[in-house]
């Protein structure tokens, strides 16, 4: 989003190269980047002002809910559109693999291959909605059963195709009305209980 924001305003190559670093470094630490610009108002050219940073922290049982999902066979892949060095260090942060790619990989390797990759990954970064998609339709087509939880309008299309779409508390309307489960309570530690509960039936 940065991005798009200075490529829109008129600056020098040395705010650009110190704008690229300053989000690069935030996103080390695991913020996202914010531009923020105005319009000139007698030229009416873009002019940039600055980053704002933002951190969005991971529900406070996420670590708890993986460790558990672990024990019980289950593996948990990250797919977000953040950056991958957010990526990166949110998974470092929730004791999960580092294996993160970005959504390059889609459009560079075959099918076959991409299979793979989606089956072994920790996680993919910088993706889109059909990205998503594909990314629960490859593991379901390789005989995965697959949960997909997510509260955006972006994340429906997975949600609604996966095997369990588990939409988190304060998800959307798009996104609760793919979803197979709705969660009303902060958290994700409900979904560990879920599964207890079906194995326990089945």
């Amino acid at each position: 989003m940065t991005n798009i924001v200075l490529d829109m305003c008129k600056t020098t190559p040395e705010v650009k190269r110190m704008v690229v670093d300053s989000v690069q470094e935030l996103a080390d630490r695991g913020y996202r980047a914010l531009g923020v610009a105005k319009t000139n108002s007698k030229s009416g050219d873009w002019e940039f002002l600055g980053v704002l940073s933002l951190f969005d922290p991971p529900r406070e049982d996420t670590k708890e809910t993986i460790a558990m999902a672990g024990t019980m066979g289950i593996s948990v892949k990250m797919v977000t559109g953040d950056q991958v060095a957010i990526a990166k260090e949110t998974c470092r942060a929730l004791g999960m693999g580092a294996g993160i790619l970005d959504s390059s990989c889609f459009h560079e390797i075959s099918p076959r291959g991409l299979s793979e990759i989606v089956r072994d990954a920790h996680g993919f970064a910088e993706v889109y909605p059909e990205h998503k998609f594909e990314i629960v339709k490859m593991l379901m087509d390789g005989g995965f059963t697959c949960g997909m939880t997510g509260d955006g309008v972006n994340d429906a299309p997975a949600l609604k195709r996966a095997h369990i779409g588990i939409a988190v508390e304060g998800a959307t309307d798009a996104a609760r009305a793919a979803a197979d489960i709705v969660l009303t309570d902060p958290g994700l530690s409900t979904i560990i209980d879920a599964i207890l509960r079906a194995r326990k039936v089945s």
